[in-house]
């Protein structure tokens, strides 16, 4: 367990030092997944061949002080979403079980033009369309945070939040469109990182919503998430400078953001941001009303255009398969019949006009502060039959996250302490578009206020 304990930069860095191969990191990831997940409800496929064969040229780089990036060896694990050439990427969907790509994803070519190792293809939300993460056809993976219950894990990127959680890969990458990353980050005590979108090629990605779809990455610290945003990049990562945050002003909105919230997750926020001021953080308290404006206009019948673009992706597919798809999701998809070229046209003016009095209003603050998740993990079983319940916790997973994709912004989600039954919150700090340097330098510094 030593290896799993480290960060995605300790591991390089021992790399560089020769306190460590890549080959004998490599094979104790491998092994441990295959005992701690013999059902695959984690990894819906590990990649060991290739994973060795990458170790291999990454010992052999480091043997001769040739290794290409900080996290040069170092074993990631992959959303299945992700194209890898010769290796079904099914995105969850039994329909694509046998979907195979001649070629890596953009963003996984580069990180292993990096040296980077491919461990396998994590678990996720059928199509990617769920923050809960549950998945029957191709299992569940439990948080990682409860060892009596097992609790959803977040989603989509399920698997990748609970590989990283379980010591089972360094870090992981997955997709944000509605909150995939941010979520399966904060229930499992991660960092996750969306970008703006745009900021990372979505080539060989299986698509949900092209206009929202963002990758991004989950991993143990800030710094970590630096350099795998680098990685992603095809940057070699560099040295991320704290933000002063005697000089920083955070806006604490109230609103529908910050309604609902489970007793436990409000405490610990409470408490992270009481740590915040006494590290001498401005907090600056006032509504901000495009919040509840953008939440309605997301969640509105007839004006989706998440649900309109993920229609037209799956909607042929779903509907000549409708017995393979788990029905929560087949709902979902298969509301976008209904909507109309002009609902989406006016949703789309709507947004935008909203956008534009966000941008404005915020543009003398460093970072909006909501709570990632309003609510903590719940029961797996209490909701895997859909329904109801399903539909009602999985828009309490998603409702705060969502408003960053929908306003077209970065943001960052990062441990804030602990509910009363011990479950990680999430405390998200948003930020405006293509400002990820400057939101990682201010998370390092909130990082290390909170801890």
């Amino acid at each position: 367990m030593e290896f799993a304990g480290l960060t995605a930069l300790e591991l390089g860095r021992r790399f560089e030092s020769g306190e460590a191969d890549p080959r004998a990191v490599t094979d104790d990831f491998l092994a441990r997944a295959t005992a701690a997940d013999p059902a695959h409800r984690i990894y819906v496929r590990l990649l060991g061949p290739r994973a060795r064969a990458e170790a291999d040229a990454a010992a052999a780089r480091a043997r001769s002080g040739l290794r290409r990036h900080a996290l040069d060896g170092v074993p990631l694990s992959w959303k299945d979403l992700f194209d890898t050439a010769g290796e079904a990427t099914a995105a969850g969907s039994l329909p694509l079980k046998n979907r195979v790509p001649e070629r890596d994803a953009d963003v996984l070519a580069r990180a292993t033009r990096a040296g980077a190792i491919c461990l396998g293809k994590t678990s996720m939300t059928e199509l990617a369309f769920s923050g809960l993460g549950i998945n029957p056809n191709f299992g569940t993976p439990a948080n990682a945070h409860d060892d009596h219950i097992e609790r959803v894990p977040g989603g989509s990127s399920a698997g990748a939040g609970v590989s990283v959680a379980r010591g089972l890969a360094a870090a992981a990458i997955g997709t944000d469109t509605g909150g995939s990353v941010r979520i399966p980050a904060a229930w499992n005590g991660l960092v996750g990182l969306k970008t703006t979108a745009g900021h990372l090629p979505l080539a060989g990605t299986v698509p949900l919503s092209p206009t929202f779809d963002t990758v991004g990455p989950l991993a143990k610290t800030v710094e970590d998430a630096a350099a795998l945003l680098a990685l992603l990049e095809g940057n070699q990562a560099r040295a991320l400078q704290p933000f002063d945050l005697s000089r920083a002003v955070f806006w604490l909105p109230g609103g529908i953001a910050w309604e609902g919230l489970d007793e436990g997750v409000a405490t610990a926020l409470e408490a992270a941001i009481r740590r915040l001021v006494h590290a001498g953080a401005r907090i600056v308290e006032h509504k901000l009303p495009e919040l509840d404006e953008i939440d309605a206009l997301a969640w509105a019948p007839g004006s989706s255009r998440l649900v309109a673009e993920a229609h037209a992706q799956w909607g042929e597919m779903l509907a000549a398969n409708k017995t393979d798809i788990y029905p929560p999701v087949y709902e979902r998809v298969m509301a976008g019949a209904a909507l109309t070229a002009s609902g989406i046209a006016a949703a789309d003016l709507k947004r935008a006009e909203i956008r534009a009095r966000y941008l404005a209003a915020t543009a003398g603050v460093d970072a909006v502060l909501l709570p990632t998740v309003a609510i903590s993990p719940p029961p797996i079983a209490s909701l895997e039959a859909g329904g109801e319940p399903y539909f009602r916790a999985n828009r309490m997973a998603l409702r705060n996250a969502t408003i960053g994709n929908q306003l077209g912004l970065c943001a960052i989600t990062l441990p804030a302490g602990y509910d009363k039954l011990g479950l990680p919150v999430g405390l998200m700090l948003q930020s405006h578009p293509f400002t990820e340097e400057k939101l990682l330098g201010l998370a390092l510094a909130v990082e290390r206020a909170l801890h």
